[in-house]
């Protein structure tokens, strides 16, 4: 294991494009880029970020260099793992999924479920309580269904929770008696409800030794929530994973354990607490998001923690994540067609600087979805916190959370971005091989904040219309580096 590794702050030079004759280069710094270069540009009316791995764009007139290349940033390296190869790498053959439903859910929350599901190339299994009507048929853009045979009243306590905690068990059984099976590594388990995004689950598990006992997922964002049930279960809405020798040791106990914890209230509890008893802890991984909140998720999705983006949940319970469409669902859908450019850097967050007369801004890039400029100065410290758009669970109180926030107030208008959402992207290869994307972004004009700040920062910032961010594709391996967060 390597030690910390102390921060890293990269200082870039950045020659603007004639557009102002009377600016000169300026020196700026900035903080937290993932694997890359961030230039900070006005052209026109379009903001230009530059994401990458070499330092050799050009693009009207402007250029960004770096004096030395940003190595592997910290928060990707609170502990380096020396050696963690297996044989040969996890892919999606590797892993089965294990959906919890019920015959009276599944068709409201299916439209979830098909944004991210890929017939003929996953495995897995929608677990429902009971036959769906006799007059439907099974869409072929789902896992096939199955129906539990676990008589779950005999348990005790509430029926549903220990069934759709015995998915594991039911998906365990369902696939190890079929050929190759010895080839399943891994169990996802997840609801009906959850979106996953399948090339960051390979690539998470890909840190891990399949042939260790795993058991990894993450906990809920709501103190309310974690205080009340556990801080060392996997939420399940969020999904978890097991490795094949967990899911084979609860095949054989589970079944008696349940017993043992008929009086817990819901399936993750019940799940932990069986695993807990084959001596398996939870091994956190942050990109994991049961959505335990509501409103407004926007802070969130734009401060991503430095974590591959595995899944959401609870979408249905929250505002569209972006205004540039009317439902859920399309906005859910924008953001699972992006990653498909490139799913690492999906959601990472980069921060540059842009100082000049009449201008002070600070701007902070979550790829894929939104990009916001602020007309002052804030901390990449600040900035690394989300805006407190949303409210707890269960009693929709301001707090507390189970990670850091700031305020998002208002009144307060000077301290608050101009948001630009995600409206398209495309992918490119240059003459060396390399992959770039293109993503570009357009500001939220329903914001009625953005009129009621009179710096001239701000003022300048309200002339753009637009962002474009221009990134390598990042390379999925670099997970591997991370072992824990």
């Amino acid at each position: 294991m390597h030690s910390r590794a102390k921060a890293i702050l990269q200082k870039f030079q950045v020659l603007f494009s004639p557009k102002s004759k009377e600016s000169r280069p300026p020196w700026f710094w900035v903080r937290r880029s993932l694997y890359g270069l961030v230039a900070c540009s006005l052209f026109s009316f379009t903001y230009l970020v530059l994401l990458s791995d070499e330092t050799t764009f050009l693009h009207q007139g402007t250029f960004c260099d770096l004096t030395n290349r940003i190595s592997a940033p910290v928060h990707l390296r609170d502990r380096l793992s020396l050696d963690n190869t297996v044989p040969f790498a996890t892919d999606l053959s590797h892993i089965v999924f294990g959906i919890s439903s019920s015959a009276e859910t599944w068709d409201r929350e299916r439209p979830y479920n098909e944004l991210w599901w890929r017939p003929g190339e996953m495995l897995g299994f929608v677990w429902l309580d009971e036959e769906p009507p006799a007059d439907s048929t099974w869409p072929s853009t789902c896992p096939p269904y199955s129906v539990s045979t676990f008589n779950a009243s005999s348990i005790g306590g509430i029926p549903s929770a220990a069934r759709i905690a015995r998915t594991v068990v039911e998906s365990y059984k369902a696939v190890m008696a079929e050929p190759g099976s010895r080839e399943i590594r891994w169990f996802v388990i997840g609801d009906d409800s959850t979106v996953f995004f399948p090339e960051n689950v390979v690539a998470m598990l890909n840190k891990y030794d399949h042939e260790e006992m795993y058991y990894i997922g993450s906990i809920s964002e709501s103190v309310e929530q974690t205080m009340r049930h556990s801080y060392s279960i996997a939420y399940g809405g969020a999904g978890f994973v097991i490795s094949q020798s967990v899911a084979a040791e609860l095949a054989l106990t589970m079944d008696g354990c349940l017993e043992r914890y008929a009086n817990l209230y819901g399936s993750d509890e019940r799940v932990q607490s069986c695993i807990s008893e084959l001596g398996v802890i939870l091994t956190m991984e942050p990109g994991f998001h049961q959505i335990d909140l509501q409103d407004d998720i926007y802070g969130l999705l734009a401060a991503h923690p430095v974590a591959p983006l595995l899944s959401l949940n609870h979408l249905r319970h929250v505002k569209p994540i972006s205004p540039h469409w009317e439902t859920q669902v399309e906005a859910v859908k924008a953001l699972v067609d992006v990653s498909q450019h490139d799913p690492s850097r999906t959601l990472q967050q980069a921060i540059c600087y842009e100082h000049r007369p009449g201008v002070n801004w600070s701007v902070s890039v979550s790829w894929g979805y939104s990009v916001e400029v602020y007309p002052q100065h804030v901390s990449s410290k600040e900035l690394t916190k989300p805006l407190m758009t949303f409210r707890t669970w269960r009693t929709r109180s301001p707090g507390p959370f189970t990670f850091d926030t700031r305020p998002a107030d208002p009144n307060r208008a000077c301290e608050l971005p101009l948001i630009f959402f995600l409206d398209q992207a495309k992918s490119e290869t240059g003459r060396n091989g390399i992959i770039r994307t293109i993503t570009e972004y357009s500001r939220n004009m329903t914001d009625s904040a953005s009129s009621s700040c009179k710096l001239q920062s701000y003022m300048k910032a309200l002339e753009l219309e637009t962002v474009s961010v221009y990134a390598t594709k990042m390379d999925p391996d670099d997970w591997k580096r991370v072992t824990s967060l």
